[in-house]
């Protein structure tokens, strides 16, 4: 079996896989791979031979996650969750670059569940009105061998994260031009969503900031169901801007659905006195 995915999609949306111990995973990329770098070295082998990777399930459960940089500049962060054998298969994923840029193809996905997803609402703790920001097509990995091949609607964008997605800020710090903003992220759904420090983003106006993610597995954070998770922000610049309207979001990934939602919206940083953010 043989799924694509865009090359230009998972600049912004990392690739979700379900690996099943004792299974051997072949990406096949668009150009010789310069790095790799796993936030956990023993729960899959990785082998590379130029711009091929081999990634082998050693354990049967958990989760991690691995960044590929390759020569060109791109990065590729791959998601994983583990699960027990299920026949020791080879899985070929080919990432290609679209011929034209403008006409990027929704990529083929594995199956994902076609009913309808919760209501996406945010709740009133965390934002009270939402500002969408325009985001890529969604871009899941393969989860299992497809019966049948996909639909296109399973290709729809990140949606506004449901009730059972709670995001707040906690608290900020400045330190000089640099911004350190808590977090919270409270999933009372039933099953685990992802966030990759590659989908945030953040605006002042129209000036895109850098944001860094703190914290383990190189960045990315796991929110298990029935979970509350803390973590930083840490935003470059955002301290020498003033009176203009922030925007942000970041998109979390379920690991089992593949399904997207974006917790962001619109941000309101009061950075007078001793430097304090809040929403």
């Amino acid at each position: 079996m043989t799924t694509r995915f865009n090359a230009l999609d998972l600049q912004d949306h990392p690739m979700v896989l379900k690996m099943h111990q004792g299974e051997t995973w072949q990406l096949e990329l668009p150009d010789s791979v310069a790095k790799i770098t796993a936030g956990r070295d023993d729960q899959v082998d990785v082998q590379v031979d130029s711009n091929v990777v081999f990634l082998k399930a050693v354990q049967n459960s958990g989760w991690g996650n691995l960044t590929i940089r390759l020569k060109n500049g791109d990065s590729i962060q791959v998601v994983y969750s583990l699960a027990s054998t299920n026949g020791r298969y080879i899985r070929r994923v080919l990432v290609e670059y679209p011929t034209d840029p403008d006409l990027i193809a929704p990529p083929v996905q594995a199956a994902r569940p076609t009913a309808s997803s919760p209501a996406a609402t945010m709740p009133a703790a965390a934002v009270p009105t939402v500002r969408r920001i325009p985001a890529t097509p969604a871009v899941t990995g393969p989860q299992a061998a497809p019966a049948t091949p996909p639909t296109s609607t399973a290709a729809a964008g990140p949606q506004v994260a449901p009730e059972w997605l709670r995001f707040g800020f906690t608290g900020g710090t400045r330190n000089g031009t640099s911004l350190t903003l808590g977090y919270r992220i409270t999933n009372i759904g039933t099953e685990a969503v992802v966030f990759s420090p590659l989908t945030v983003r953040m605006q002042a106006g129209r000036q895109p900031l850098k944001v860094a993610v703190l914290g383990d597995q190189n960045g990315t954070v796991r929110v298990n169901a029935g979970q509350t998770v803390y973590g930083n922000l840490v935003i470059d610049q955002a301290g020498s801007i003033t009176d203009v309207p922030f925007t942000w979001s970041w998109i979390g990934s379920t690991l089992n659905s593949g399904r997207q939602y974006d917790v962001g919206g619109p941000l309101r940083l009061v950075l007078a006195g001793a430097g304090n953010a809040r929403r």
